[in-house]
């Protein structure tokens, strides 16, 4: 308990930490990427009504993981010579803030497995309904050949 009360001096701290980082990434990213995926289309954005160019940043954390991400944004014409992205003008101490920021993007959970399976037992009916068609189509095709 004495422990808590000596981190709650820090949480203003912490707070300010994620602002900034915020602000970095509306700053140098928000022009093609969002924080999160989002649920619906929204209404209207900073830069119009355009989609977003780059993916979610919660989708890029589910490939990458902080250390990846820091030398993506570090030197993204590095890592990729056909990027978009641009964060030369990007401070080192930003560079910190952004990748707390980032840290703090939550990454989706997966489906239930129920779910998955689900969505494979549907797609495994669609693929005999479409094979027993084709063969019902040759078989037939084959009878009408024997007739003439």
């Amino acid at each position: 308990m004495k422990r808590l009360f000596l981190l709650l001096p820090l949480l203003p701290a912490l707070a300010s930490a994620q602002d900034m980082g915020e602000l970095v990434f509306t700053k140098a990213c928000s022009r093609c990427h969002q924080a999160q995926q989002p649920t619906e289309r929204p209404k209207a954005s900073l830069y119009g009504n355009r989609d977003a160019l780059g993916p979610a940043m919660s989708q890029v954390r589910q490939k990458m993981d902080l250390d990846q991400l820091r030398t993506w944004v570090k030197a993204p014409h590095r890592v990729n010579p056909k990027t978009a992205c641009d964060t030369r003008l990007m401070a080192p101490e930003e560079m910190d803030a952004l990748m707390g920021f980032l840290a703090t993007v939550t990454i989706p959970t997966p489906p239930p497995r129920k779910q998955l399976l689900d969505v494979q037992v549907e797609q495994h009916e669609k693929e005999r309904t479409l094979q027993r068609k084709a063969e019902e189509k040759a078989k037939t095709q084959s009878n009408n050949q024997g007739k003439k």
